[in-house]
């Protein structure tokens, strides 16, 4: 399975307490906001299924992209029938036995078609979860990184995401007090056991890159990423054929970068520097990178090639992604700008064409959980989505900005080209970040 979801959180973990602290201020921000997506992904025991996670729900499709309904927002996070129910966007990640996790305040997760999502259970109960990753050799086992005042740290899971363990296997706070922040955590496909984990600095220090060759018992802190103190790490893909190959998101104002280890950490070398920020990544099967923009550009560097080719133009992506053992390339595009929210290119992402787009959404899951509990929410998107009529901006508390409370404060009718710039302003908000699973 290969997937990039949005870069999870560009903000380091002490901003993703603000965010917190914005929603706990503002509870309906998130769920005011214009339907936008920013992952998807593709269940290694369901070679017909394919989810989109979107800022409104998890969207299922079973036959290849052909039809679509999904599982409200609310009810995936907290399981809520209000439809601005105060849920953080979360993002979602796959387990190697199909089991999706979503990660917003709290995990959960779905055995059943994303019917039901009850919350994991043990050490992140109740905690800040600021990263999420399922081994993609072990399907019972997933690492999360717990992000508290004084940190972060490491914790596992080895029944799929159910339960977490209370054992640390790595406690920033105390080994690297002067980058506690951890910003993404990684498991090698090629070699089980091997771990890897970038930081921030809470102290004008600069970004570290850490690793594991024993399943997390030892950690190696490297100083060795070309980043300064504005930098941000975080960790983009594991190269599925190598190990000691490691791509990293070097994410500092108004430029980003990609860097890339060959040597498990020791050396990096920055192979993409741009003007603005990506918003998705791929490592394909046959080796390839892609590397692309929300404002419609995308950079491919060809299997076997030293570097990246020019920026071509290309949709205005917000996700890239991969069925494992096929050659099609998935992107998620802008409704309004590109006319589709999911499409695919068979000549190396030259050319994009529409899979879907939300207007095609049926409504929610036929099961009973979904159907009773997400109606009141798909009342809301087909309004917001124009569905049976034109799109509407509608009532949007604290939408599109984060700011406003739920005071009920209305926007007026937003043609289609200004739902993107309306979608991008409140992605600027949420605490989500380009990242991706290898191949």
């Amino acid at each position: 399975m290969v997937h990039a979801p949005w870069f999870k959180r560009p903000f380091s973990g002490m901003l993703a307490f603000a965010a917190v602290a914005l929603a706990a201020a503002n509870p309906v921000r998130a769920n005011g906001a214009f339907p936008d997506e920013f992952s998807v992904h593709f269940p290694a025991n369901a070679p017909h299924r394919i989810l989109i996670g979107s800022n409104f729900g998890l969207l299922v499709s079973e036959d290849d992209g052909n039809t679509w309904r999904y599982a409200c927002e609310p009810w995936v996070t907290v399981g809520s029938n209000d439809p601005l129910s105060p849920a953080l966007v979360l993002f979602y990640q796959v387990t190697q036995s199909g089991a999706v996790l979503a990660d917003s305040l709290n995990i959960t997760r779905s055995t059943d078609g994303a019917c039901t999502w009850p919350a994991a259970t043990g050490s992140v109960a109740s905690q800040l979860v600021d990263d999420l990753f399922p081994d993609p050799n072990d399907p019972n086992l997933v690492l999360a990184i717990i992000t508290a005042s004084s940190g972060s740290y490491i914790v596992a899971s080895h029944d799929g995401g159910v339960t977490f363990d209370s054992t640390i296997l790595y406690d920033a706070r105390v080994k690297s007090p002067d980058s506690a922040l951890l910003t993404g955590i990684e498991i090698a496909r090629s070699k089980p056991g091997v771990y890897y984990a970038t930081s921030v600095s809470t102290n004008g220090g600069v970004g570290k890159f850490f690793a594991s060759t024993d399943a997390g018992l030892n950690w190696t802190r490297y100083d060795s990423l070309p980043v300064t103190s504005s930098t941000q790490p975080r960790i983009l893909a594991v190269d599925p054929a190598d190990e000691k190959t490691v791509y990293v998101r070097l994410l500092s104002g108004a430029t980003d970068g990609i860097a890339m280890t060959k040597d498990g950490g020791q050396t990096f070398t920055n192979i993409l520097p741009i003007n603005g920020q990506f918003s998705a990544f791929l490592r394909a099967v046959d080796g390839a990178l892609y590397a692309g923009t929300t404002d419609g550009r995308i950079w491919v560097r060809p299997p076997g090639a030293a570097s990246f080719g020019p920026a071509q133009p290309a949709p205005h992506l917000r996700c890239l992604g991969q069925r494992l053992g096929t050659t099609r390339i998935y992107g998620c595009g802008d409704m309004g700008f590109d006319g589709f929210s999911l499409g695919y290119s068979d000549d190396n992402a030259a050319t994009f064409h529409p899979v879907m787009n939300f207007r095609q959404l049926l409504g929610p899951l036929t099961c009973a959980p979904v159907a009773t509990n997400c109606q009141p929410h798909w009342e809301r998107i087909q309004g917001v989505l124009g569905i049976g009529g034109p799109p509407d901006a509608g009532p949007v508390d604290g939408g599109g900005g984060g700011g406003g409370g739920g005071g009920g404060k209305s926007c007026s009718a937003a043609g289609m080209e200004s739902w993107s710039a309306l979608l991008l302003v409140a992605f600027a908000v949420r605490r989500r970040g380009v990242r991706t699973r290898d191949a």
